[in-house]
């Protein structure tokens, strides 16, 4: 079991995981924490798209050797 890096003390796949697989985030914080998460685990997919379109890259890049503690 691996805890979400969001910091909440839940498992990845039950927290910010399931945002990521593309469940409705229900809060502005939980939206916030998942995002993070994303940075955390790499999915530079979900970052674009959770971003508001205005002013999304169009590409958004994550460097898999920045470590977030």
């Amino acid at each position: 079991m691996r805890t979400c890096p969001c910091g909440l003390p839940t498992p990845y796949d039950d927290c910010c995981g399931r945002y990521h697989r593309g469940a409705a985030v229900p809060t502005a914080e939980a939206l916030m924490r998942s995002r993070f998460s994303a940075f955390a685990v790499g999915d530079a997919e979900y970052l674009r798209t959770s971003w508001d379109p205005e002013t999304r890259p169009r590409r958004v890049d994550v460097d898999p050797d920045t470590r977030w503690t």
